[in-house]
């Protein structure tokens, strides 16, 4: 069967990784799933590429085709969602989805543009600074005594699930693009300087309480339109404290300058 464009569309993308076989093994998982687009971020030096290309078997070309970043955020820059994957429970873990019930979502964002599934660590999965980059975050269902999946075998439950959901589905567009990881990035700094500003919070707890507008904000895929309206309205706030007896007649409010962003 050919594969759906929703499919083409998923990036695996993989997080300090210490073994090449754990590497080899997904490689095997996607091109079962379909999935072709592998990236690593800062894997592990001691990284046995030769039994990596033993485990991936004829998955090969996925391996010899990996991508690799410093970064997560530059490895998801051009995504419109990021999936985070967790066991663990916390506060920015607290949006957690069941995978099998998240896959229709992320299909039908994946139809509309690149998605990446985020896997952390053998052994410490991902950060929670990582996780803060995940506009989704899911889990895959497990027997209470022992939650831990391996790695590839993670891989292969989420992609699966994916792939499965695929069959028969129609996705729907929307109207607006959605916004890539890069340009949510871009905004969050915005709002940032903006919360500085107007003295809702200062330096030294920026960091703090940027951790929970980031965990608003990553409830969900945003659309362009929908980053350019935020956009505006900080910029519109900003010229309004700068020039207080200039403020425009509420029916008629100046329109903000076109985003770029």
């Amino acid at each position: 069967m050919e594969t759906p464009q929703a499919i083409r569309n998923l990036r695996v993308v993989l997080v300090g990784t210490l073994y090449g076989g754990n590497i080899g093994s997904v490689c095997r998982a996607m091109a079962n799933c379909g999935v072709s687009d592998l990236r690593l971020v800062a894997p592990s030096s001691i990284v046995d590429w030769d039994e990596a290309r033993k485990m991936a078997v004829h998955a090969t070309n996925l391996l010899d085709g990996r991508r690799t970043f410093g970064d997560l955020a530059s490895a998801t820059a051009d995504c419109v969602a990021v999936v985070g994957t967790t066991r663990r429970e916390g506060l920015y873990r607290a949006h957690t989805k069941d995978a099998r019930m998240a896959a229709p979502e992320l299909l039908q964002l994946a139809a509309n543009g690149p998605v990446a599934l985020v896997f952390g660590r053998e052994d410490k999965g991902l950060t929670n600074d990582e996780l803060l980059l995940c506009t989704h975050i899911v889990t895959l269902a497990a027997a209470d005594d022992y939650q831990s999946f391996n790695l590839s075998q993670a891989v292969v439950l989420l992609c699966h699930e994916l792939f499965r959901s695929s069959i028969g589905f129609v996705p729907t567009r929307e109207k607006s693009p959605l916004a890539s990881s890069a340009m949510r990035q871009r905004m969050m700094e915005h709002w940032r300087n903006y919360l500085l500003h107007i003295k809702f919070m200062n330096e030294e707890k920026a960091d703090h309480m940027m951790e929970g507008f980031e965990r608003i904000f990553s409830r969900g895929a945003m659309t362009e339109a929908d980053m350019k309206i935020l956009l505006g309205v900080i910029r519109q706030s900003e010229w309004a404290l700068s020039n207080p007896n200039r403020l425009p007649d509420a029916a008629t409010p100046p329109q903000p300058e076109e985003q770029s962003e």
